[in-house]
């Protein structure tokens, strides 16, 4: 939400929504595209978008992300355990999977928001033994600089695509 507000704000037109409500993507000029990580997967319905729709998303430009534990600057872990697990990770498989046939300009990784009631006691325990707090680990500032390089880009490309 908070990319497209921003989007909207730069004077895109922009469409937020769910992937198992979207059937074509012919009226957008680009395409920016984003799940949670469960598993270290993408969730089915953003993986199974992807792959559905690869030809038509490989005519526009693409630009993705992923919402986990560990942001590219933000982590629900201590930044002792978060460096070290930034350095190890492996971009999501759907990702991977799709790369080379799609026009993919970025990927980039968000840490999210996480409650206590979403983990078990045994998680619980983990995440405190790695330094890890509950709440909301969102960087804001992050998301805008993130999306105001996708407005710098959209605004330079020839025939500047308005609606994403």
């Amino acid at each position: 939400m908070r990319i497209g507000e921003f989007l909207r704000a730069e004077g895109f037109d922009v469409d937020v929504r769910e992937f198992d409500v979207i059937n074509s993507i012919d009226a957008y000029g680009a395409a920016i595209l984003g799940s949670a990580i469960h598993s270290q997967k993408w969730l089915s319905p953003a993986a199974d978008f992807l792959r559905a729709h690869g030809a038509e998303l490989n005519t526009r430009p693409v630009w993705s992300f992923s919402v986990c534990s560990i942001g590219d600057t933000s982590s629900f872990f201590s930044e002792r355990v978060a460096r070290p697990m930034r350095r190890r990770r492996r971009e999501p498989s759907i990702i991977s999977e799709v790369r080379s046939r799609i026009d993919l300009r970025d990927h980039r990784y968000f840490a999210g928001v996480i409650e206590r009631s979403q983990w078990t006691v045994a998680g619980d325990i983990f995440l405190r033994l790695c330094g890890g707090t509950f709440g909301d680990h969102r960087d804001w500032p992050d998301t805008e600089q993130w999306a105001s390089g996708i407005a710098t880009s959209l605004r330079s490309a020839p025939g500047s695509a308005q609606r994403a």
